[in-house]
């Protein structure tokens, strides 16, 4: 695989640390935080970045200064290393069917007066959440239901009552019904911009009627809510949306260049790795499965390899297979030497962030700090 690009993949590579470590391009995060912010505002809906991409409080901040409006969390443990970096209103988009789920996220956002939202799915969520608002009930909670539009991981059936169900059950438990929220993650599995601001599309026609049913019912307001990195950049925001949710968008990786959502100028996240061996086979680098994770995209996209190198002159490599510490990398007729310095283009941004403790953030006059990465490892 081995040749020679520019256009975004080639850039500097600074000799200033230890390698393995991850680097974030301050100058292209910053860029797309505010692209996306742009376009949440001109369609005049609220943007709730999901922060399981970058899992950092600073980014998030940053995010906070652009006009997001509060954050979503994938974890209740990650929501509370984010209430505690300063985040006041947070999303928690994962079902809670067991009430000591949330003793600890309650507990520290009533202490530091944060707003929770939890989302359901069935009638032992509203169970849960509601035991655990009986236990810690000085804090802000509202409650959403998911809705499936076609990922088919968690969500009530957009053709059945079951959204209309479970808003009674609500508000039978005395729960604040905080509107519909959706996850077009299958837009992944799209395989280009056209057919991905279908899904879209759809999606928002499944959540419209949804919406209609439950106003029918007597349940308004009802906002919606959609959430994907795809659909948000390969649609106009769909009319009828109150809030979108990307979270991919701040870091961006190769799985967002090979579906046409973004060019290679805008990947602001790398791995800085270097070679330690060369053999007649595959160029050796430092950076394995440890430091990459082993994903080959989100939701089954399924790359060939775990990222593409790329040297000081703009060659590139596959990075072909991967050990624990040791990445394989295919070359062809010259091999980067030993000791290079090379730059990983990872598949999957959140797996990769989720590998390390800390991130360097590198400015355009080469310049870097540290940044502590708060949410990982946050499992509960």
């Amino acid at each position: 695989m081995e040749q020679n690009i520019t256009a975004g993949w080639l850039r500097p590579l600074i000799a200033d640390r230890l390698t393995p470590y991850l680097e974030i391009d301050a100058p292209r995060l910053q860029r797309n935080l505010q692209l996306m912010q742009q376009k949440a505002d001109a369609a005049g809906v609220a943007l709730r970045p999901h922060i399981k991409t970058h899992k950092s409080v600073w980014i998030a901040g940053q995010q906070r200064a652009l006009g997001a409006r509060g954050i979503t969390v994938s974890k209740p443990s990650e929501g509370v290393a984010f209430i505690l970096g300063g985040e006041r209103d947070l999303l928690l988009a994962y079902p809670i069917v067991h009430a000591d789920t949330l003793a600890e996220l309650l507990a520290v956002a009533a202490e530091y007066q944060a707003r929770i939202t939890c989302i359901v799915d069935g009638e032992m969520g509203v169970k849960a959440i509601a035991a655990a608002h009986q236990r810690q009930p000085d804090c802000s909670l509202a409650v959403a239901i998911k809705v499936d539009v076609g990922l088919h991981r968690i969500g009530v059936d957009p053709h059945s009552d079951m959204a209309i169900t479970l808003a009674q059950r609500l508000k039978s438990a005395g729960l604040p019904f905080a509107g519909l929220v959706s996850h077009a993650g299958h837009a992944y599995g799209a395989g280009n911009p056209t057919a991905i601001a279908e899904v879209a599309l759809q999606e928002i026609a499944l959540m419209r009627d949804v919406q209609q049913r439950l106003a029918e019912a007597g349940f308004t307001p009802c906002p919606i809510s959609v959430g994907s990195t795809p659909t948000a950049l390969a649609a106009p925001v769909a009319s009828g949306s109150d809030e979108i949710r990307p979270g991919n968008y701040a870091l961006l990786d190769l799985t967002a260049w090979r579906l046409g959502l973004c060019s290679p100028d805008a990947l602001a996240l790398s791995v800085i790795t270097r070679v330690v061996a060369v053999n007649p086979h595959f160029a050796i680098i430092d950076a394995g499965s440890k430091m990459l994770s082993s994903d080959k995209g989100p939701h089954g996209t399924n790359a060939s390899g775990f990222g593409i190198a790329v040297d000081e002159q703009g060659n590139h490599y596959e990075v072909l297979k991967l050990s624990e510490e040791h990445g394989f990398l295919q070359y062809g007729d010259q091999a980067p030497p030993v000791g290079a310095l090379l730059r990983i283009f990872p598949n999957h941004s959140c797996a990769v962030v989720a590998q390390s403790d800390r991130i360097v953030l590198r400015a355009a006059d080469g310049s870097a700090q540290e940044l502590d990465i708060q949410g990982r490892g946050k499992f509960i």
